[in-house]
């Protein structure tokens, strides 16, 4: 059904209901519809005739009766139809009861009357409450057809959107695409909007408003954005959609006002690519009230980001292939190079001719020495390299909280600049390559490769070392378990329970990693005769547990204790040696606490004898937010309902989410419910 055909059909819908003539005109009287007649007949004329006679209809702003001949009422409501100016319902005539006889003896005597005393007898005669009623209804449907209006300025408006999106998707790929056509259909869509422009990054803390669209051509492109300054350098730091109001007397918009500019109100939306604001979309309106959509502006963003983001990988991309195609022969070349310092020079070679620079060098720890460090370099004066080296050394090796994956400019005390790259591969540092650069802005695209060539050197080093390090047990010890499992079951299923408990009860008592590791060998080990084995064990600290083992008559070596605790507790070698020992006597209270916490009890009786709020507050080291957001998962409820139910923002439930799991020690929201189920709470 058409919006004409809707609107006529609830016209003559009401006309019936209430009896009365109905029209719809505009601020000109020219008809918007037919008339409605009620169930009597009347002549157009006649309601021509009525319709002239009412006062200026732009001056109604509400529904009310008009009175166009003493004693005769109309009613008048205006529609808001989302076009340039109102239309008018007109509805008439009705007659108040008990003034019948008077209204008719006016229109004898008057000549404007005279043509309405034959329809008389067939308006409407009504009460004070009918009366009353009747406007009620007539506001109604004013009200009904004005949202039949803006209904259909919905769908045109969504099938606006629609067209311009899809012929965004359809350009944003061609290379004659670009942000100002973008930009100008997005403008075209909002009625509201004086001026819109994108405000590119071109440097660490500036930005510059490259696109810029309005109808005074104010000469605003050019004009640099700082970080924290002004309306759009508070968006650049709080990396969230911002709007302003009533702002004509800001002092912040003097810069824009002395260019022509005089925006009342006033948007800006992040544009992040990599997760990190690279463009600004702002825009603006000289009207004393404009509301901005705030779902199509966050849109536009996204479409300008995709854009940008294309755009810059279609710039580099050939850039990227020479890369990738000098990278794959560095590759190859380092990683079957077989001496540590080829691979470093290859490293400052690669940093020099990619950047141009004017040094470079690498300061490194020895592989046989740890504590050892030392430095290679091509352009730098041994007087500097020293005094550089001590400080690279105390930057990267001696401090404890350094970002060991990313590299960084850093100025030299001479004034040069230098990229300094960490020489890295999980998570371990074994070098750093320094390059002196000339700016940052010509090092940026580079840093991706560099990055790479970092990690490629840590795994060339990385081999190197492992191929340098003494052989381990791992295999041979792999052996003598597969053969225990094969031949001797019972004593495997044996051998195995004690190995489960080494860690646990290792770190209770604080032995370290490598005191774990050689029990475990022990334990194995123990099973065989001393002769089977003997020849195959490499490793320095299994031997010589293994000879305490079997030769020594004293147990003090914590080590050799923790061994004959394990083989005395699973039944093996009751060793009376150890039989008054505290140490045996504080395993076997951590192993009894151990045994308990490992016990499945069901959920309800855990939750009946469980912690109140307060105890698991304390416990936890929970503030009282903390405890509310905590409640609220507990219940189910997602980031945004806990937003909503607390009166916060998505942004603050996730900070709380983040630290309630750091403090149980938890990577997601599943494992926090069931640890705390587990402690014993839940929420009333």
């Amino acid at each position: 059904m058409g919006l004409n055909k809707a609107v006529q059909n609830l016209q003559n819908g009401y006309a019936h209901l209430l009896g009365m003539m109905i029209l719809m005109v505009d601020e000109n009287r020219c008809s918007q519809t037919e008339v409605s007649y009620p169930k009597r007949l009347f002549e157009d004329a006649l309601f021509k005739q009525i319709v002239d006679l009412i006062p200026n209809p732009s001056k109604i702003k509400n529904t009310v009766f008009v009175e166009i001949i003493p004693g005769l009422k109309t009613l008048i409501a205006p529609v808001e139809t989302g076009l340039s100016k109102p239309f008018y319902l007109i509805g008439g005539v009705l007659v108040e009861e008990g003034t019948v006889e008077v209204v008719k003896k006016y229109l004898l005597e008057h000549s404007e009357g005279v043509h309405f005393v034959g329809y008389l007898e067939m308006f409407p005669i009504v009460s004070k409450e009918e009366k009353e009623e009747i406007l009620s209804a007539f506001q109604q449907l004013s009200e009904s057809i004005q949202s039949i209006y803006q209904s259909q300025q919905h769908v045109d408006v969504y099938q606006r959107k629609t067209s311009k999106t899809e012929w965004v998707a359809e350009q944003i790929s061609n290379e004659s695409f670009n942000l100002d056509l973008l930009l100008h259909q997005f403008k075209e869509l909002r009625s509201e909007l004086d001026f819109i422009g994108v405000a590119l990054q071109k440097e660490h803390e500036k930005y510059v408003i490259l696109h810029f669209l309005d109808s005074r051509n104010a000469p605003i492109k050019g004009k640099e954005i700082t970080i924290g300054e002004g309306f759009f350098g508070q968006v650049i730091v709080t990396e969230e959609y911002s709007h302003w109001t009533n702002i004509q007397e800001d002092p912040r918009l003097l810069p824009y006002k002395e260019n022509g500019l005089f925006p009342r109100s006033l948007y800006c939306q992040p544009i992040k690519i990599g997760g990190q604001t690279k463009a600004l979309l702002f825009g603006g309106s000289e009207k004393e009230e404009a509301h901005f959509d705030v779902t199509d502006i966050r849109h536009l963003a996204s479409l300008i980001g995709i854009f940008l983001n294309q755009q810059t990988m279609r710039d580099s991309f050939q850039n990227h292939l020479l890369q990738l195609s000098a990278f794959n022969e560095i590759f190859s070349a380092m990683t079957n190079v077989q001496n540590m310092k080829r691979v470093l020079y290859i490293l400052i070679d690669m940093g020099m001719n990619l950047l141009s620079g004017t040094f470079a060098c690498v300061l490194y720890k020895d592989v046989q020495e740890e504590c050892k460090l030392s430095i290679l370099s091509r352009g730098m004066k041994n007087d500097f390299l020293a005094y550089y080296g001590r400080d690279l050394g105390k930057r990267y090796f001696a401090a404890e909280n350094v970002n060991m994956t990313k590299g960084v400019f850093h100025q030299l005390d001479n004034g040069s600049l230098v990229y300094e790259m960490p020489i890295t591969f999980r998570s371990q540092v074994f070098g750093v390559l320094s390059i002196g650069v000339r700016n940052e802005e010509e090092v940026t695209p580079y840093i991706p490769f560099l990055s790479s060539m970092g990690i490629v050197g840590g795994i060339s080093i990385s081999l190197l070392e492992k191929e340098q390090a003494p052989q381990s047990d791992e295999k041979i010890i792999h052996v003598f378990t597969k053969l225990l499992e094969k031949q001797q079951p019972a004593k495997y299923e044996l051998s195995q329970q004690a190995i489960d408990l080494v860690s646990g009860f290792g770190q209770h008592i604080g032995l370290t990693s490598q005191q774990i590791h050689t029990i475990k060998n022990a334990i194995v080990l123990s099973f065989y005769e001393e002769e089977i084995w003997q020849d195959s064990i490499v490793e320095k600290e299994t031997q010589e547990l293994m000879a305490q083992f079997y030769h020594t008559n004293e147990v003090e070596h914590v080590s050799l204790k923790v061994l004959f605790i394990l083989l005395h507790h699973i039944g093996v070698k009751l060793d009376p040696r150890i039989k008054d020992d505290p140490l045996l006597h504080k395993f076997e209270e951590w192993e009894s606490r151990n045994y308990m916490v490992e016990m499945v009890i069901p959920l309800e009786e855990q939750v009946a004898a469980g912690l109140e709020e307060e105890e698991i507050k304390k416990k936890l080291n929970l503030s009282n937010r903390e405890m509310e957001v905590l409640a609220q998962v507990l219940n189910g409820l997602n980031n945004r309902e806990i937003a909503q139910s607390l009166f916060i923002s998505d942004h603050t439930v996730k900070n709380h989410m983040t630290n309630i799991l750091q403090k149980l020690g938890v990577t997601d929201r599943a494992q926090a419910i069931a640890k705390v189920y587990q402690m014993g709470y839940s929420p009333k």
